[in-house]
């Protein structure tokens, strides 16, 4: 514990939240923030309150979701690495018609595991079919849309009747492909393996239990803090101190749980 205290916004992925969060937060009384870009915001590519904030001697540390096109301190994971080697595994166990249900590519860390999983099947070999990467609109993402998302999901089952794999790029993918599966009566992990990324609860708690590429979200959110407050003490330390930001990278892990073989 160094002392601070941590208010937290939520965007809800809307780029108009994440603007006016930023400013009502900006104009009261905190020293920095430790950021997690929006979707919309990504869509939009409109990145001018963080350049902004920067401007103001404000200091910001992103994680997860990172653009070049912000000049500040970053906590990341290897994306297309963890995703690489979760479609190894599914390779290595046998599966011969792996699909990914991504994001669409304006989303940073879905465009990366997509590059990860192609990579994988490049390196075995394997010709990567169009008809094998479904790409999610983010609306669906949202509670109000899980049975759009269940039905896009189930869509793709059905044009890809010998699909033996599956990588999902989060969770709720994931746990949406294993909902639908199970409706259709396909046996998980005998006629269908699945690995999502992101170690969350669902994944423990999921029927079967998830193999799931962990991040190690707790080890990302004390870095961020750690930069963070650095980032502070080094300001009052040393006014005259040049911009030097780092870009860490926190390794995954492939976890191994029911879901695979």
């Amino acid at each position: 514990n160094r002392g601070y205290n941590v208010i937290i916004g939520l965007s809800n992925e809307s780029f108009s939240k994440e603007v006016i969060n930023m400013e009502m937060l900006a104009n009261g009384s905190i020293d920095g923030f430790i950021l997690s870009i929006s979707k919309e915001t990504l869509l939009r590519q409109d990145y001018h309150h963080f350049n902004e904030t920067i401007n103001q001697g404000m200091p910001i540390v992103l994680f997860d979701r990172a653009v070049e096109e912000i000049n500040c301190d970053k906590i990341i994971v290897d994306d297309v690495k963890g995703s690489k080697k979760a479609v190894e595994k599914l390779i290595s166990n046998g599966c011969k018609n792996i699909g990914i249900i991504t994001t669409k590519d304006y989303v940073s860390v879905g465009r990366l595991r997509t590059q990860g999983y192609i990579a994988a099947l490049e390196d075995s070999k394997i010709h990567p079919k169009a008809s094998l990467i479904l790409k999610i609109d983010v609306e669906l993402d949202s509670e109000d849309h899980l049975e759009d998302l269940e039905n896009e999901i189930e869509q793709f089952f059905n044009n890809n009747k010998h699909i033996d794999g599956i990588f999902a790029v989060n969770e709720l993918y994931a746990i949406t492909a294993m909902k639908v599966a199970r409706k259709k009566g396909i046996k998980m992990p005998d006629e269908l393996q699945i690995i999502g990324f992101t170690d969350g609860v669902l994944s423990k708690h999921a029927t079967p239990s998830l193999t799931t590429v962990s991040q190690h979200a707790q080890k990302m959110g004390e870095k961020a803090a750690d930069l963070l407050i650095d980032r502070l003490e080094l300001d009052i330390d040393n006014e005259v101190e040049e911009e030097h930001y780092q870009t860490i990278v926190i390794e995954t892990e492939l976890i191994e749980r029911e879901s695979t073989k």
